[in-house]
């Protein structure tokens, strides 16, 4: 377990997109990108499936978190994801998040992440609200190439120096899902090794 200091942690859990799945749907939203002025795009470096938000934690409560996703991930089997589609928050005529959809394992996701999370990757946001219909149709037809989830990992978000610059996510434990499901099938693809210190940049 990682030494931890005193101060207190905006903490996540996530699952990492593999270079080539973020790739692809990079070169996808280049079509977006030019006609959506206005937006705060993520970087694809730092795109990711929240698993949960955990919020501001002391070095205590990262402890019990480590403990906590450490337990969990020993009981969640890897399973497969595709991105697929697209969505807002809230809606779609006042939007101030655009994400990517993801077709998922529901018995896999449902486990790790519980039954109310709407599985996303976040890949623009706007500081008001927009009109983003015409944009969630546009990508409503897109689907990935499938990959699987096979580790989470516990991530600390990192303010930046201006609301413009955004924060930066750091891991501070991953955890490979080592449950067994007879079932799961492989496919192409996993969830990208990201070592404790490698951090990724966000918008």
């Amino acid at each position: 377990m990682p030494h931890l200091s005193d101060r207190k942690r905006r903490l996540f859990v996530a699952a990492l997109l593999p270079p080539e799945i973020g790739a692809a749907l990079d070169e996808r939203l280049d079509r977006l990108r030019s006609a959506l002025s206005g937006l705060r795009w993520v970087h694809s470096a730092s795109w990711h499936i929240t698993v949960e938000f955990i919020g501001g934690c002391g070095p205590h409560e990262t402890e019990r978190q480590i403990v906590r996703w450490a337990d969990r991930s020993h009981r969640t089997f890897p399973f497969e994801v595709a991105v697929a589609g697209a969505g807002t928050f809230p809606d779609s005529w006042r939007a101030r998040v655009f994400w990517a959809g993801l077709d998922v394992d529901e018995t896999g996701w449902r486990h790790l992440a519980g039954q109310d999370r709407t599985p996303h990757v976040t890949v623009a946001r706007s500081s008001e609200p927009r009109d983003l219909t015409k944009a969630v149709h546009s990508l409503s037809t897109y689907r990935g190439l499938p990959w699987r989830v096979e580790e989470i990992a516990l991530m600390e978000a990192r303010l930046g120096p201006t609301r413009h610059r955004g924060s930066r996510y750091e891991p501070l434990e991953v955890f490979p899902l080592s449950g067994s499901s007879p079932s799961a099938p492989e496919v192409g693809g996993r969830v990208s090794h990201l070592g404790r210190g490698q951090g990724l940049d966000a918008v």
